[in-house]
């Protein structure tokens, strides 16, 4: 009888260790996440395609070639001129390396998503064009919904986005983009991260890009992106463990990109990634009626700007202008003398182009 207990026990056990997980929003990205990511020019020849329940996804030997941080941050964090657009719709933003096209540089660039309950999705992205002083945003008229909540194996979803920007003096430029999501298989992943229990997720993603310049353009152009995506997510990790890209554009051969989470590695010649984000920012008290103070710190001598903004994005007042040595600050605003009405505002510090948003609400 004993055995016969150990061998059920032994079943039921194994059992749990093996079952499919299912995934949540809270094992997607927060607005204070930061991801180290490896990428790798090749994984040999591994069938990355193949998939099925309580499949072995054998991944050990991807060789990193470089790493970067994934950020996340606040809408509030990023440009003033993004809040019209996401301030309700979003509840974080990814920073977006810059972008060299050649006829001009794209900087200042976020992608917005929500993380929701029931869904995450991406609300749009913005960027600064170099040739137009101010950031642009692109809201998409329908959330591109990247995974829906609980995510199981076998599910199916799809979603139809679609948005257009003025680029002043320039032109316009539009985006149409047609998903279909497939949790296709689950089971276990191996990198050289490590060994987790996983769900894999294949999205069909179809992109349109319009673009019209007026000074050099007769008709707009439009280019065609065929995008595949195999994503390898886990629970707690809080972001896709691997993630494998195939990307063709114009009809043109598909180009691979392989990106999983990583701890910190050292390349030759290359120093160790540092997070130098180190200056804070506080308001105290807040919600205030008549008077607060404004406590910052800085690392080293810098041009210091701290405005106010209001939630269209436009500049009510400019507190401190000036550059100051490194220490611990602390400035005094008194909400009534300076004018300030009823509402909500954002008080943003600029140092040296590294800037810091926190919400301010005047009762």
């Amino acid at each position: 009888m004993k055995k016969i207990a150990t061998f059920i026990f032994m079943i039921v056990f194994s059992t749990c260790i093996f079952a499919q997980i299912t995934v949540a929003t809270t094992d997607l990205p927060t607005s204070a996440s930061k991801i180290r990511l490896s990428t790798a020019t090749t994984v040999g020849s591994i069938n990355y395609a193949a998939t099925g329940a309580n499949y072995n996804w054998d991944f050990s030997t991807l060789v990193a070639t470089s790493q970067t941080i994934d950020t996340f941050v606040a809408v509030t964090a990023t440009s003033i001129y993004y809040y019209p657009s996401f301030i309700t719709s979003a509840n974080q933003a990814e920073k977006q390396p810059n972008v060299n096209l050649g006829i001009m540089t794209l900087s200042n660039e976020y992608n917005f998503y929500k993380n929701a309950t029931a869904s995450y999705a991406m609300i749009g992205y913005g960027a600064q064009f170099s040739v137009i002083p101010v950031p642009i945003p692109l809201k998409y008229d329908n959330p591109d919904v990247m995974y829906k909540f609980p995510l199981n194996y076998n599910n199916t979803d799809s979603s139809v986005s679609k948005g257009s920007v003025s680029l002043p003096t320039l032109g316009y430029f539009g985006e149409k983009k047609n998903r279909k999501n497939l949790v296709d298989g689950w089971g276990t992943l191996t990198t050289p991260y490590g060994t987790f229990q996983v769900l894999r997720v294949k999205s069909v993603i179809n992109v349109t890009d319009s673009l019209h310049l007026d000074t050099i353009m007769t008709f707009p152009i439009n280019i065609t992106r065929a995008i595949t995506e195999y994503k390898w997510i886990a629970k707690n990790i809080g972001y896709p463990l691997l993630t494998i890209t195939e990307t063709s554009t114009a009809g043109l051969p598909a180009t691979k990109t392989y990106v999983y989470v990583d701890s910190l590695r050292q390349f030759a010649g290359i120093e160790p990634i540092k997070d130098i984000s180190k200056t804070e920012l506080k308001l105290y008290p807040n919600p205030a009626k008549d008077q607060i103070t404004i406590e910052y710190n800085l690392n080293t001598t810098a041009e210091v700007d701290i405005s106010v903004y209001d939630l269209t994005g436009k500049k009510v007042k400019t507190l401190l202008k000036k550059e100051q040595n490194r220490g611990s600050y602390e400035l005094p605003v008194n909400l009534l003398s300076d004018g300030f009405n009823k509402g909500i505002y954002f008080i943003k510090l600029n140092v040296d182009n590294n800037t810091i948003v926190k919400k301010l609400v005047v009762m």
